[in-house]
């Protein structure tokens, strides 16, 4: 649905799969990519916030994680969010 320029149904099929295993919600970073997208900027931060608390080694979630906190906060909060998680 994505690539077709359907980013709200992207969406709605990502929620489909939380909804029928919720396992796999810290796993959906490509539904963070379409609340990205859909300017939906909020959502896309806390759904990038918990795929890099699950796999703090993807620097490409790093990065949405940061552009989706950029785009609400500016850089300035983002910085402070890192602070506080890194103790830096």
């Amino acid at each position: 649905a994505f690539q077709a320029g359907q980013v709200e149904r992207s969406i709605d099929l990502f929620d489909a799969a939380e909804a029928a295993d919720a396992r796999v919600s810290t796993r959906l970073w490509q539904r963070g990519l379409s609340y990205y997208y859909a300017g939906r900027f909020k959502e896309a931060a806390n759904q990038f916030t918990s795929d890099v608390a699950e796999n703090p080694d993807d620097t490409e979630e790093s990065v949405w994680n940061f552009l989706a906190v950029a785009r609400i906060d500016g850089v300035e909060a983002w910085r402070r969010c890192g602070e506080r998680r890194t103790g830096r």
